[in-house]
């Protein structure tokens, strides 16, 4: 399977492959994701504290061996003011990647799928009080991974800036290359 062209097709604005070891990960930056600092936190199973520690996480990253980190670009967005615009374009960016990873799913073992905030699949999430309904699917946190953003994205030569006008959606899966 040809996944940089089928993210592409799907409508990907950009994209790149990665190996797993391009992923860079902060330990400061997965401890942002606490109570005061996110309204997800406490709230579902891909955010703390349901996600784990730190070192548990990390081994969601470790244990894959390729990825494809992508992104959804919206040009002429006010940061401000269009809010409507902002979540159509995470909406959007969100089911394009969940139709990735379900391809991907059928080609490939250990697919894990990682987007911008916490997993939003079922409303309300099923956190604390049962597992996860959907735990094949869901869509996991890049902040409470720890992931560096901008400096995964650099280490796949990947444009990423915040700049008037212009918002992006960062996406990555990360996958098992036997089945």
């Amino acid at each position: 399977m040809d996944v940089e062209a089928l993210a592409r097709g799907i409508g990907f604005d950009l994209v790149a492959a990665i190996r797993a070891d391009d992923v860079v990960t902060s330990r400061e930056l997965a401890a942002s994701c606490n109570p005061r600092a996110c309204r997800k936190y406490g709230s579902c199973w891909t955010c703390p504290p349901g996600v784990g520690t730190f070192e548990e996480i990390l081994g969601d990253i470790a244990s894959r061996e390729a990825g494809v980190l992508v992104q959804t670009v919206r040009d002429g967005v006010d940061h401000y003011e269009d809010w409507e615009l902002i979540e159509e374009a995470h909406a959007l960016h969100n089911a394009r990647l969940d139709q990735l990873a379900d391809a991907m799913r059928a080609e490939f073992d250990d697919v894990i799928e990682f987007s911008t905030g916490g997993c939003d699949l079922c409303s309300p999430c099923s956190y604390p009080d049962t597992p996860c309904l959907k735990p094949e699917r869901r869509r996991e946190s890049l902040s409470a991974h720890g992931v560096a953003v901008a400096a995964t994205c650099e280490q796949a030569s990947l444009d990423y800036a915040f700049e008037n006008g212009r918002v992006r959606f960062v996406g990555m899966i990360l996958y098992s290359t036997t089945k």
